[in-house]
């Protein structure tokens, strides 16, 4: 089973306008609600795909009823708390015509030693062997041993960890070799600590992880495509051309196009197809999750996956 875990979803509100000027007064064209956090994210991708997935954090107040309302009728098996006080977050994304995206992310507030101990307590009764765990989020605002903890039962439970954070998160993670983690270019730069120009820079960054023990590495290169890390070979992944409406959420769509891949037994060239395509339908979206699945099928095809 794939156990995903945002420890502080949100609601995204979109905001479309025709041409955002800085400092300038602008008007909203339309907007719109969907559900915001990279786990849930992956977890709603994931059951667009056929694949089930148990769904796991802390939602607050009525924003965090507005969350799991949206997710009840995604067929993701709930295991959220659900605290009264305070509210979950608001995320803001503001689109324009230009194909331009800004994600305005609030940070949430930081669990204390009670509520830290009920979601421990919920993911412990959770997590099983053999189970695939995904921990994403940036986890900036909350306490350090919140991540560890997670990663610590997974292993114990012998269950496999995919990790997608960022900034210190990431560095903390990668020290325990996770079966898969998911840098952008932004992020592998940060954990490298030097500027990669080149695509051989790149990949030796990457073969640094994975002589960590890191078993797949997928590095996220926006309209490009993508480097991976796989069954001990490097690939480049091309992504067909699409008509861009937003980019917020790519990356989760993408991980969870992998993801899928694993479980139905794909070869990793076919995974890796998929999960691009999949990337790129979500990028044809003005929401912040899920594509049309019979896209995808048309964009399979236009993917190129090379061994480098």
């Amino acid at each position: 089973m794939i156990i995903t875990v945002t420890v502080n979803p949100a609601m995204d509100k979109v905001l479309c306008v025709d041409e955002f000027r800085l400092n300038e007064t602008n008007r909203i064209r339309s907007q719109f609600n969907c559900v915001g956090g990279k786990g849930t994210h992956v977890s709603v991708n994931l059951s667009l795909l056929g694949i089930k997935s148990i769904a796991t954090g802390i939602v607050r107040g009525q924003v965090g009823q507005e969350i799991i309302s949206s997710l009840c009728s995604e067929h993701i098996n709930l295991q959220f708390i659900a605290l009264e006080e305070g509210n979950s977050r608001i995320n803001y994304v503001l689109i324009d015509n230009a194909n331009n995206c800004t994600l305005i992310s609030d940070k949430g507030q930081v669990l204390d030693s009670a509520e830290l101990e009920l979601l421990i307590r919920r993911y412990s009764m959770l997590v099983g062997d053999g189970d695939t765990v995904v921990i994403s989020g940036d986890g900036s605002n909350q306490k350090r041993s919140i991540q560890n903890k997670l990663i610590d039962i997974a292993l114990a439970r012998n269950a496999k960890i995919c990790l997608d954070t960022s900034g210190e998160s990431l560095i903390n993670g990668v020290c325990s070799s996770p079966f898969l983690i998911k840098p952008n270019l932004s992020e592998l730069r940060f954990l490298y600590g030097r500027e990669l120009v080149s695509q051989a820079d790149i990949l030796t960054a990457m073969k640094k992880l994975a002589d960590s023990g890191i078993q797949n590495i997928i590095v996220s290169c926006g309209s490009e495509g993508s480097l991976v890390y796989a069954a001990g070979s490097y690939y480049k992944v091309t992504a067909p051309q699409v008509p861009v409406k937003n980019t917020v959420g790519c990356g989760d769509a993408l991980l969870a196009g992998v993801l899928a891949g694993f479980e139905q037994h794909l070869d990793i060239e076919a995974n890796l197809k998929q999960a691009t395509a999949v990337a790129a339908a979500a990028a044809v979206n003005e929401t912040t999750v899920g594509f049309s699945t019979a896209l995808i099928s048309q964009l399979v095809g236009l993917v190129k996956v090379e061994s480098i």
